[in-house]
């Protein structure tokens, strides 16, 4: 694809960044409370900082290959067991994509609708789109990204008025304790996720500084959703009810009603939620078919692949998605992988790749 830049990328990092802290902030919110929002500020922070330097590393070095960026950096035997966790944890995103997708239609718009029959129009759809080249991906994300966008703003400005600033007041009124570093913590774990864009990187023909000018912007876009996101939240339920809810951004736009008729809200979350999931859904799922192709898998295979591991992540999916209590449960754990595999471990790696890339550049 000769006409893929960076900014395209901008695209690719809201696309798999957004919907999870979106959908469901109550597993860290009930963590940091009151100061979930001072909590976001300092992970956007964090991300900010780490990807930023994991591009920089990178790109600096000019290697395209994420796979042979693992292994030059850890070894082949070592680098292929941290691409086999990173691929483990890219398929749990796929199934958290789709059971969320699932059980939070189920519960909160069609409760009769069994999950099983969500999941089937939702991974049916994504293995058409996964069977076409990297440019559909692209051009769905991109034409999705911009309709959630639109959808954000309009939730905003219809949900001004049952927002209460005073609810975000005071700050630390217990003291900084460990529920805030574990808030932290999970946000960030979350945000980890625009690493998932990270394996796309060798598309991109656009110079270091584009590529870093166009993340930049990409980042303050994500952030500042997230950080308006988390503080709405708060200002609309106060930090005790903004715990307990499993769908908080879901509730807070049934709220929404002008002249005693007009009752709309719930569609644009509808739009977030259901296009949120499809293009992370989409865009996860490529990064793996990417990583497979780099690691030598034959390309005659990968129609196969797609359907094997489509339904493999439905039934999975299905299990997980069955239980809300459970899926909950796991989605805590989640966080903590998405923490590992996309934040800790690519530190490591791109600083081992860095060193050795000025290393051999230095002896040139």
């Amino acid at each position: 694809m000769d006409k893929f830049s960076s900014k395209h990328f901008i695209f690719l990092i809201l696309g798999t960044a957004i919907v999870s802290m979106k959908t469901y902030p109550e597993t860290f919110m009930k963590n940091g409370g009151r100061d979930s929002w001072i909590a976001i500020v300092i992970s956007s922070i964090l991300v900010f900082i780490y990807l930023i330097y994991v591009l920089n590393k990178w790109k600096r070095a000019g290697e395209d290959n994420f796979v042979e960026v693992y292994r030059k950096s850890l070894g082949k035997g070592l680098g292929n067991a941290a691409l086999f966790l990173f691929l483990v944890v890219l398929f749990i995103t796929l199934v958290e994509c789709a059971s969320m997708e699932a059980d939070s239609m189920h519960e909160n718009m069609l409760l009769e609708t069994p999950k099983w029959y969500y999941l089937l129009f939702f991974i049916i759809p994504c293995i058409y789109v996964l069977l076409q080249d990297i440019v559909a991906e692209v051009i769905v994300t991109i034409i999705g990204i911009a309709l959630i966008m639109v959808a954000g703003i309009n939730l905003a400005i219809l949900t001004s008025s049952y927002k209460q600033f005073a609810l975000l007041l005071p700050i630390f009124e217990n003291g900084i304790n460990s529920g805030f570093f574990t808030c932290i913590i999970k946000s960030l774990g979350l945000y980890g996720c625009a690493s998932i864009a990270l394996p796309y990187l060798k598309f991109i023909k656009d110079d270091n500084k584009k590529l870093i000018r166009n993340s930049i912007i990409a980042l303050i876009i994500l952030t500042q959703m997230q950080i308006v996101s988390v503080t709405g939240i708060l200002m609309t339920f106060g930090p005790d009810r903004s715990s307990v809810m499993n769908y908080p951004k879901l509730l807070q736009t049934q709220q929404v009603s002008y002249v005693q008729f007009l009752e709309f809200g719930e569609l644009y979350v509808m739009l977030q939620i259901l296009g949120g999931w499809l293009l992370k859904y989409l865009l996860t799922f490529y990064a793996i078919l990417i990583i497979l192709r780099d690691m030598k898998v034959s390309k005659k295979h990968m129609r196969i692949i797609i359907i094997a591991i489509s339904a493999f992540a439905y039934l999975t999916a299905f299990f997980a998605a069955n239980d809300m209590l459970v899926l909950f449960s796991l989605l805590n754990y989640y966080e903590y992988l998405c923490l590992a595999n996309f934040v800790i471990i690519p530190v490591i790696v791109f600083t081992l790749y860095g060193r050795k890339a000025d290393t051999s550049l230095q002896k040139q």
